[in-house]
């Protein structure tokens, strides 16, 4: 089990499709242009560590021509694709880095880090959030998603029956048994971390490619927010916090303080299911506590984090994430 079967596994099978399909994925841009205050990010530079074929990225930096994109990956195959998709869409603010994420030596460079899916697969996941943190300025913010250890319990049971049987019949390449896999599994829904933002409309995602990278990637791990947290900590980072939420068909953001925002995207008392009686209770809660009791009642299968390099950070995101009204 190494990042070099990781690497393996997405030159086969690259990820989320081996071909740049007839659309972009846009759930990233969503979110990206809800935390961050849009009049500052002109200019600015982004990174995103494990970027895969690009969809995500690409789909990000097409609603922000003046903000400069570096896309950092391991995998050429996966890049390759990338590079169609900047043709294509004739895109002039993306740069591409072939490297792994601890290999990435530009510190200093960037005003935010993103990541989506991909520390969860590092054989050292605190790498990438030290690679993150070093690629900052001193006013730099980072936003990472991961696997949420409530939610994807019954998904990691499933890959972990399958990794035990694939490599009891054969150690040489048993995260490319993907006929075992068809055996043992369920398809991965389109929807598993939200809505359908993720799906080509002409099913131009590689099913195939999705189920692999669920349940046949030789590195997966998943968290709980504390664990995030201290991911984050120990890497540099002065201020945490959870700003997004994902189960199958939901994704809701996480304003810092629960009632703060009456809007349908944001997670709100009626989700949780918290009586009047109790609201005064979880209010009175560290913040610590509110997140755990949310995790355990809304049973995530990812979560959206952002740490903050220093205090004048803040001034990148919206009020919502800072505590604000």
């Amino acid at each position: 089990m190494s990042i070099s079967d990781v690497k393996s596994m997405y030159t086969q099978y690259p990820y989320p499709s081996a071909s740049i399909g007839d659309n972009l994925i846009y759930d990233l841009a969503g979110i990206f242009g809800l935390i961050f205050n849009d009049d500052l990010l002109n200019g600015k530079k982004v990174v995103d560590f494990g970027c895969g074929t690009g969809h995500r990225l690409i789909g990000l930096a097409s609603f922000y021509p003046e903000t400069q994109f570096v896309g950092v990956d391991m995998t050429e195959n996966s890049l390759d694709v990338a590079k169609k998709l900047i043709a294509h869409h004739n895109l002039q603010n993306v740069k591409l880095v072939n490297n792994t994420i601890e290999g990435f030596n530009e510190k200093g460079q960037y005003d935010i880090a993103i990541s989506t899916g991909v520390f969860h697969h590092m054989e050292n996941p605190l790498n990438g959030f030290q690679a993150a943190y070093h690629s900052l300025n001193e006013n730099g913010v980072a936003l990472i998603w991961l696997y949420h250890a409530i939610g994807e319990y019954n998904r990691l049971k499933e890959r972990e029956i399958l990794q035990i049987f694939a490599r009891s019949i054969s150690k040489e390449k048993y995260f490319l048994n993907v006929d075992l896999m068809d055996q043992l599994c369920n398809q991965l829904s389109r929807n598993q971390y939200g809505s359908d933002t993720a799906s080509h409309s002409d099913e131009s995602v590689d099913q195939i490619a999705v189920d692999v990278d669920a349940f046949l990637n030789p590195i997966v791990n998943a968290y709980h927010y504390y664990e995030i947290a201290d991911f984050f900590r120990l890497a540099g980072f002065q201020r945490v916090r959870c700003c997004g939420l994902n189960r199958e068909k939901q994704s809701k953001l996480l304003a810092d303080q629960l009632s703060r925002v009456n809007d349908n995207l944001f997670l709100q008392f009626t989700d949780l299911n918290i009586s009047d009686e109790l609201k005064a209770v979880f209010c009175s809660m560290s913040y610590s506590q509110q997140i755990r009791v949310i995790e355990l009642l809304w049973k995530p299968n990812g979560v959206s984090s952002i740490g903050f390099k220093s205090a004048q950070a803040l001034s990148l995101v919206n009020g919502w994430v800072r505590g604000e009204a």
